[in-house]
């Protein structure tokens, strides 16, 4: 159960954090949905995908998680490796 009462300065300051990264990724999602452009859904759903992970490693920092290092190696590399391999498809439309 969240109580406002029981955090300290910091605790204050990541949850703002968190507010304003949800924030950005609701906009993301609802820009997302709104284009017709491949490229402009793809640098979106980047931007849903590493905000997500921000959230997750901001709330870690208020909680205690076992799987936070196995969430970040994960993240890095679905996070960069691939979405990087992707945008190069949709860039070049296909071609090698």
């Amino acid at each position: 159960m969240f109580d406002p009462g029981s955090l300290s300065p910091f605790g204050w300051v990541v949850t703002v954090c968190i507010a304003v990264m949800a924030g950005s990724i609701m906009a993301g999602i609802i820009l997302a949905l709104r284009s017709r452009d491949e490229l402009t859904r793809t640098v979106l759903s980047d931007l849903v995908f590493y905000g997500m992970l921000c959230v997750y490693f901001s709330w870690s920092l208020l909680n205690d998680a076992a799987l936070v290092y196995d969430i970040a190696v994960l993240g890095a590399i679905a996070g960069g490796v691939l979405p990087t391999l992707s945008m190069a498809r949709v860039i070049s439309k296909g071609r090698r």
